[in-house]
């Protein structure tokens, strides 16, 4: 692919027909990985993380909520049940019932918070990712439309270097023809 057409398919491309959600992210995240946040920021706390899945008989409405304090509640169709969480060892700590689980960060940001259960669990048939969006942002949408809005931001990040980039290039331009 050529520079232009790079440059053209950055801002305007259309993202390609996803057939689950795992590949969708696994698509976003070859460009989006390096505008991810980490879990030392703290502004993921006491956010109502909706999770999302794209198995058409998940119509239950599940919150997770990470608290300050270490607290963590999970909320299913309104019921509560608590548990807690940690940063530690590399990664999101979660014990919730009878399960204590190892989640590493894939991506975070303001809307988005993606965690990757550790080991091969999508070797076995289980979810590779699990997906979650701010509520009051992503309420009402599909997994795949989620996706389309989580590769929006790399491309409005690209989109803003390309324009710094031309920017810079001209005022070289333009410094040079004026030395002449």
């Amino acid at each position: 692919m050529s520079f232009v057409e790079n440059i053209v398919s950055t801002v305007n491309g259309e993202l390609p027909e996803f057939q689950s959600l795992d590949e969708g992210i696994d698509f976003c995240m070859d460009h989006l990985a390096k505008h991810s946040k980490g879990l030392d920021e703290d502004f993921f706390l006491d956010t109502r993380w909706l999770e999302v899945r794209d198995d058409v008989n998940f119509q239950e409405n599940v919150l997770h909520i990470f608290q300050e304090d270490g607290s963590y509640l999970h909320i299913l169709d309104g019921d509560i049940s608590k548990g807690s969480w940690e940063n530690s060892v590399g990664g999101l700590i979660v014990k919730h019932g009878d399960k204590h689980e190892l989640f590493e960060c894939v991506f975070l940001n303001d809307d988005f918070f993606i965690l990757k259960k550790h080991g091969s669990g999508a070797l076995r048939g289980q979810r590779k990712y699990f997906y979650m969006v701010r509520e009051g942002f992503g309420r009402g949408y599909e997994w795949n439309e989620l996706i389309e809005m989580m590769f929006r931001v790399y491309r409005s990040n690209s989109f803003y270097y390309l324009m710094l980039m031309f920017v810079l290039i001209t005022v070289i331009v333009l410094l040079a023809f004026s030395f002449m």
